[in-house]
């Protein structure tokens, strides 16, 4: 293939990559990128691309190799830039360079198993290519040849540094797609969870317990709410600040979650306020439940100096006795809760 030719191929496969990447395949695109090196590059036989996951170097495309087996092994930020040469923008590598890369750098069993299933002991050249990205070494792109020490010229450095500088704009494309995902992970964490106790909240607990609802009537099962209000909370923001009130909160949240069954969902609805959504839960199973979440919660609280005590009240409505809509149930649940807190019983299943 002459120069032409290669450059031509070389823009046709940027093309296609972009045209990949756009549509949002972004699946097996390092292996991609790797193949067409072995076509288009003089001199490369076998080759393998490794990124940069948090701080160590993995690998995610190989040909001539069982990308399977050299997943097995990762190399320290460290490693890598004494493999590529550190500030060098390329290294050739020959033979006896990479056994003695790998005796005196990695000195473990990784030399051995290189030596099976990373051919380090046929290679005759090596070319590395190394993708820095803001001065830091994110991804390395290694093209072997098994016949000659000098089978890579200048041709087939320019080619495969093109190639790598693509790698890289794969990576930074991929990177960017992963922080996107996390933020918005993130973002449905918080739409969904409390970010003080990290229960769920009364959002999550709406839409939830509709779907738990409808279950309860496909399986004629009762499904019973527990509507939770702290006791004498409010006396603890008064005297000893907020900050100590929500240390109280988070340690309520721990000890209703140590006390609930697999299939309960403990949210919290909104200030000391706590709605326990219960599956195949009986009222009189669901009073005996409430019974001993209070006394968990009636344990004193070690907070820094301070040994702080509270007890809390229960208001319990259940499907299908007390209704089949969410809305009513909650309302039912609502309103003991107040009676209990009124009347001093701590616990009302019954109007």
């Amino acid at each position: 293939m002459s120069g032409f030719e290669a450059c031509v191929e070389i823009l046709r496969h940027i093309a296609e990559i972009a045209s990949k990447l756009l549509s949002g395949q972004s699946e097996n695109v390092y292996q991609d990128v790797l193949e067409k090196a072995m076509k288009i590059v003089p001199g490369a036989q076998a080759g393998s691309v490794l990124v940069r996951k948090d701080d160590r170097f993995v690998y995610v495309a190989a040909v001539g190799y069982e990308l399977e087996e050299l997943r097995k092994v990762t190399f320290t930020v460290e490693e890598e830039e004494e493999w590529v040469g550190r500030e060098r923008s390329y290294a050739i590598i020959l033979r006896e360079n990479i056994i003695k890369f790998d005796e005196v750098v990695l000195k473990d069993e990784r030399v051995d198993f290189l030596g099976k299933v990373g051919g380090i002991k046929k290679i005759k050249a090596a070319l590395v290519i190394p993708v820095r990205i803001k001065d830091e070494l994110m991804l390395v792109l290694n093209l072997d040849n098994f016949e000659r020490n000098d089978a890579f010229d200048n041709n087939s450095i320019i080619m495969a540094k093109v190639l790598a500088n693509v790698l890289g704009i794969i990576f930074s494309r991929l990177e960017l797609e992963n922080e996107l995902r996390e933020k918005n992970q993130l973002l449905e964490q918080m739409s969904y969870h409390d970010t003080l106790t990290n229960l769920p909240n009364r959002r999550f607990l709406e839409e939830f317990a509709e779907k738990m609802l409808t279950l309860a009537k496909r399986e004629n099962k009762p499904l019973s709410i527990l509507f939770m209000d702290l006791d004498k909370f409010k006396p603890i923001n008064d005297v000893y600040g907020h900050q100590v009130g929500d240390e109280v909160l988070k340690l309520v949240a721990r000890r209703l979650e140590k006390f609930a069954r697999s299939s309960d969902t403990i949210s919290r609805y909104g200030g000391d306020e706590f709605v326990i959504l219960a599956y195949d839960c009986a009222k009189q199973d669901a009073k005996a439940f409430a019974e001993r979440l209070i006394k968990a919660i009636e344990e004193p609280m070690k907070i820094d100096q301070l040994v702080l005590q509270l007890s809390a009240s229960v208001g319990i409505a259940t499907f299908p006795e007390d209704g089949d809509e969410l809305t009513k149930l909650i309302r039912i649940a609502d309103e003991r809760l107040y009676m209990a807190k009124k009347g001093g019983s701590k616990i009302v299943t019954q109007s």
